[in-house]
């Protein structure tokens, strides 16, 4: 039987550029494209496919692929800063449920948030 899930993603853009985004983050995680993800009720697991360390609003080196999980609404609390840099990936597949592989997209524009849990950095 057919199940809910998103199927296309995206978080509209901000104002903010990438440089002013990264502005004043002491120390942080730049996380880039992604390898995968899931939800259980609020709860929300998702897989980088690249991570570099932030060091004084500057992207510095490169580190092992990240995860980053939360509560959904409480991340989205947490977004502080949304860029104006919105782009498409050329997305993937959902296999929620063993219906698999349904196409799904997602965008986003460069966003920061403040106080989310990251493993494996």
């Amino acid at each position: 039987p057919p199940i809910v899930r998103m199927t296309n993603t995206i978080i509209e853009p901000g104002e903010a550029t990438l440089d002013d985004l990264l502005e004043g983050v002491k120390e942080g995680v730049y996380v880039r494209n992604w390898y995968g993800g899931m939800t259980q009720h609020e709860m929300f697991t998702f897989s980088s496919g690249e991570a570099y360390m932030i060091r004084n609003g500057e992207i510095q080196e490169a580190v092992r692929p990240v995860m980053l999980t939360g509560n959904l609404f409480e991340t989205l609390e947490n977004l502080d800063g949304i860029g104006n840099d919105l782009g498409m990936n050329q997305g993937g597949g959902c296999g929620k449920g063993g219906q698999s592989p349904l196409p799904v997209s997602n965008g986003s524009p460069h966003i920061r948030i403040q106080n989310c849990l990251i493993s494996g950095a």
